[in-house]
């Protein structure tokens, strides 16, 4: 995993308690974005849910604050996961960093909105910010997790994305690498699911599984509103809701040329 961060601005003592004066990377959040943010800073939990549709901000926010958090030293390191949907890593060329890379993209724009360089604080096989101790944010698919101990040596964010993804063992392979030494954000949208078989994601019964210990370590912060605009928002609806439209409403599909 990556090592601490190095981050010379500031120092765990500096760490506000709360952050509702923080400039917070200039994001100006809603009151349900606000809530997620806080649940993450907040020491006393220790796992934060959120089932969010498209466009919320999920991402950004959970990446935003897991980097916050290190900055302040009150974690040492992230750890960002992706489920490999199809497992087809094996037979991609290149290192694991290579192979793994195209499931990444939603990090590293959250890293871009969180005004840090991607290639500075991600860590690689061959990356300058290893050299350098700049690199605290290890991303990489659960297909490489199985025996790693995560937040064991150091304190470690989990980042665990797209959950809505994994199935029962993939879920279970990733949280029980967590040591007492990690917080662990897990966010998805269960509205978007890329199994072949919807019924194999694990994302709402493990939500359930933790809500059902009615434990105060445990936080569910779901995220409504889409920020993208009119076609992400429409095209995230249930598309049954107008079912019958075109029988209704007969559409004129005659090509005229002139």
């Amino acid at each position: 995993m990556a090592k601490a961060s190095n981050h010379p601005a500031v120092t765990q003592a500096q760490a506000p308690e709360r952050l509702d004066d923080h400039i917070f990377f200039g994001m100006r959040l809603d009151e349900q974005q606000t809530a997620f943010r806080d649940a993450i800073w907040d020491d006393s939990k220790r796992i934060v849910f959120s089932n969010s549709r498209s466009g919320t901000g999920k991402t950004t926010i959970a990446v935003a604050t897991a980097l916050l958090l290190c900055q302040y030293r009150r974690y040492d390191s992230i750890v960002y996961v992706m489920h490999s949907v199809g497992d087809a890593q094996g037979f991609l060329p290149g290192t694991i960093s290579e192979k793994s890379s195209v499931w990444f993209e939603g990090l590293y724009q959250a890293i871009y909105a969180a005004n840090e360089m991607p290639e500075k604080i991600i860590s690689t096989e061959s990356m300058a910010g290893r050299k350098d101790g700049t690199a605290y944010v290890t991303a990489i698919t659960d297909s490489y997790l199985r025996g790693s101990n995560i937040g064991a040596c150091e304190r470690t964010v989990l980042i665990v994305d797209e959950a809505q993804n994994y199935d029962e063992h993939s879920l279970r392979k990733v949280l029980t690498r967590a040591n007492e030494g990690t917080k662990a954000i897990v966010i998805g949208h269960d509205g978007q699911i890329d199994l072949k078989d919807k019924s194999d994601s694990a994302f709402v019964r493990c939500m359930d599984h933790f809500s059902a210990k009615n434990d105060s370590r445990v936080a569910f912060c779901p995220l409504t509103k889409n920020y993208r605009g009119f076609i992400s928002s429409v095209a995230d609806e249930p598309w049954d809701e107008n079912q019958g439209f075109w029988v209704s409403h007969p559409v004129d599909t005659a090509i005229t040329l002139v």
